[in-house]
């Protein structure tokens, strides 16, 4: 799954409650994680959210 962080500031995040390892932001913002860390980082962080898909 992909999810997108509107926090530019932000490149890299790692939250020891739910993640093995650190993600890391494209620089557009996204990034590509497993389903259960994208549920969990959407659920905790205002500003990340499910990226929008074409299809």
């Amino acid at each position: 799954m992909y999810v997108t962080n509107t926090n530019t500031a932000t490149q890299r995040l790692f939250n020891s409650g739910f993640m093995d390892e650190p993600v890391e932001f494209a620089d557009t913002g996204t990034a590509q994680v497993p389903q259960e860390v994208g549920e969990a980082l959407v659920d905790h962080y205002d500003t990340i959210k499910l990226k929008e898909t074409d299809t």
